[in-house]
């Protein structure tokens, strides 16, 4: 009998991608990269913030009922950025942009710009996929209370 429950209460589970931390009734979460380049995790305030504006809270390092895909990838001459928010199989919102610049001069704002035209697509993509989810409608209260959970 013990056994039955325990495995009932597993099941139940594996299933969640709840924290502790999160009651069900809260708003979405999002799990957010858990390995980040050093130059990446620069951006990470700016996609956090645009993920809590909308309502949603970002959980770093941790599985959300959404998943946050960033990659910034440095080449000698251009910089190209992925943004993507995934819903299981499911693209909610993304962004890309690429930046080009002369080798070994002045990589830190190239990488800027590419982050710039990604993170741009992606806010933009963010606030039309919001106002159509329920998600969007969260309080401006909630979302001002909103931290990332570490």
């Amino acid at each position: 009998m013990i056994a039955l429950g325990l495995s009932t209460l597993l099941a139940g589970c594996a299933g969640n991608t709840r924290t502790p931390f999160t009651p069900e009734s809260g708003p979405p979460t999002v799990g957010m990269p858990a390995s980040l380049s050093e130059r990446e995790r620069l951006f990470v305030p700016d996609l956090e913030a645009a993920l809590r504006n909308q309502g949603l809270v970002p959980v770093r390092s941790g599985a959300g009922d959404m998943q946050l895909e960033f990659v910034v990838e440095t080449g000698p001459i251009n910089t190209d950025t992925r943004i993507a928010l995934l819903e299981g199989s499911r693209t909610v919102a993304q962004g890309e942009g690429r930046a080009s610049g002369l080798p070994l001069v002045g990589r830190s704002k190239v990488a800027e710009n590419s982050f710039d035209r990604a993170f741009r697509q992606f806010e933009a993509d963010l606030r039309n996929t919001g106002s159509r989810r329920s998600w969007s409608q969260a309080s401006q209260a909630n979302t001002d209370s909103a931290e990332a959970v570490y």
